[in-house]
């Protein structure tokens, strides 16, 4: 996996980035494992430091994904007190982001063959959907 850590109006220390590393990259790893890939996944990660004026001065961070999984753009972003637990928002929220389209192409394979099995007008006694033999079957 190919990753990009960008910093804005923020340094990104060691601590950081193993922390970043660590939470993060690593846990996006195993969930893509499981995947067929057919190119290089590409981690986008921007951390940045954003003043606002009616949070009366105090620093707020926010952390910014873009993954590129087979040619499928997933986005996620956080903003907390600390980079930290904006750290483990960003977590949920990608990992949400790429499950929820896995589980999305199954139903839609799934709904497509409901959808053709009713389209070919079977008689209702032909019972596809029973595991094993039917008493009645030979008779």
């Amino acid at each position: 996996m190919r990753v990009t850590i960008r910093q804005k109006n923020l340094e990104v220390t060691p601590a950081l980035r193993e922390y970043i590393e660590k939470k993060i990259i690593a846990h996006i790893e195993k969930i893509i494992k499981g995947g067929t890939l057919s190119s290089l996944p590409i981690l986008d990660l921007e951390v940045a430091r954003v003043s606002r004026h009616h949070r009366k001065g105090a620093d707020v961070y926010s952390i910014s994904a873009t993954l590129t999984l087979n040619g499928k753009v997933f986005r996620a972003q956080a903003e907390a007190e600390d980079v930290r637990s904006a750290c483990d928002f960003l977590h949920g929220e990608l990992e949400r982001e790429v499950v929820k389209s896995g589980s999305r192409a199954q139903t839609l394979l799934k709904r497509g063959a409901r959808r053709a099995k009713k389209d070919l007008h079977l008689d209702p006694a032909a019972r596809l959907y029973r595991k094993g033999r039917i008493r009645d079957e030979g008779n």
